[in-house]
């Protein structure tokens, strides 16, 4: 006997065609008309900054549903909370976020807060630690709103600041010092929150150091933290691709398997690498909580350029939530110290221990 296949839509349309016939399936036809609400939980953060521009806005939390509208390069966007689907357009991450008119794919919206900070009048010389609390500012060449655009700065990033300064409008701004591009950078100090030194206390000091271990997953693309044989935190992560040059050729820049030791710690760094004009070429400052762990460059750190975790898609480096790389770097050795760019450990075998495979 042949068989049929029929649509969803096409059993619906005979579902009503003999309800007059059999009364019992008007009870049934609602159901199959009804679509299944999302289970919508609590977000990370209440606001999202569109890190690609073009993303959609859909109707349900899928790639098959009738597009609203379309999101702006940096746009902001209240998220009223998270949900997951079968029908997102990877299987390894499928999240989804709430938005006031409907719902957009997560890798392509960083999470954050819209907090605005009492400014300081004064910075002593030592200056300090300060991090980004707002979806994105602008960093200046001077003081001035319409002085240069030097960069704009994302929520998480994090800053040595080195002076205030208030100007003839009397807006206070915070000058900060980048190690790579020198000092002539100024962005609104109420976009800043300082870090108290008391931010940079160790966890768990008291375990010993070969009771500590990092374990790198490549194949799960997850982050654990193990005290002896018992896991106190793990994190979805974003290990080493491969990238297309301009040439054509294609380049590795997987994550280097086995036994590391953590042996250089920066709160902050200004990372440049690639050449201009390749896919792998990258300008990022205010890279927050790194922790070195290879001579090659690679390390854990805070990432604020994507938030599609779950999948290779750096040039090495174990890219993580900035407060997970904050954790990271608290808990692992060397202790970083609040005056000091940059902690070294004397010898290598002195850091935690980092396992990738």
């Amino acid at each position: 006997m042949q068989q049929t296949t029929l649509s969803r839509r096409r059993v619906l349309r005979l579902a009503g065609g003999i309800l007059a016939a059999a009364p019992f399936v008007h009870a049934m036809a609602p159901a199959l008309a009804e679509e299944t609400d999302p289970v919508i939980v609590p977000s990370r953060r209440p606001f999202g900054r569109v890190i690609q521009g073009g993303l959609a806005v859909r109707e349900r939390p899928s790639v098959k549903a009738k597009r609203l509208r379309v999101l702006k390069l940096n746009e902001v966007i209240a998220i009223k909370g998270q949900t997951t689907s079968d029908e997102s357009p990877t299987a390894y991450n499928k999240t989804w976020y709430q938005t006031d008119d409907g719902y957009t794919y997560s890798a392509f919206v960083q999470p954050s807060e819209n907090t605005l900070n009492t400014p300081l009048d004064s910075v002593d010389k030592k200056g300090f630690w300060g991090e980004i609390t707002v979806p994105l500012t602008e960093s200046r060449s001077a003081p001035a709103s319409k002085s240069y655009l030097r960069y704009r700065y994302y929520y998480g990033c994090v800053f040595k600041v080195i002076a205030s300064v208030v100007d003839a409008s009397r807006v206070v701004w915070y000058q900060i010092s980048d190690e790579y591009a020198g000092n002539a950078f100024y962005v609104k100090a109420e976009h800043i929150r300082p870090i108290p030194p008391s931010e940079f206390t160790p966890i768990s000091p008291d375990v010993p150091m070969e009771e500590k271990r990092m374990e790198v997953n490549l194949k799960q693309q997850v982050a654990t933290a193990f005290e002896g044989d018992k896991p106190v935190f793990s994190a979805r992560v974003a290990t080493g691709a491969s990238f297309r040059m301009a040439d054509g050729t294609v380049q590795n820049f997987g994550t280097t398997p086995g036994a590391h030791r953590i042996f250089l710690k920066l709160p902050s760094q200004h990372m440049v690498g690639g050449a201009a004009g390749d896919s792998d070429y990258y300008d990022l400052p205010g890279i927050g909580w790194v922790s070195y762990f290879t001579t090659s460059g690679i390390a854990f750190h805070g990432t604020y350029w994507h938030n599609d975790y779950g999948k290779p898609r750096s040039h090495g480096c174990v890219n993580m939530l900035p407060e997970d790389a904050k954790w990271v770097f608290l808990w692992t050795l060397p202790t970083a110290a609040y005056e000091e760019r940059r902690v070294r450990t004397t010898r290598r075998t002195d850091g935690s221990l980092v396992k990738v495979y």
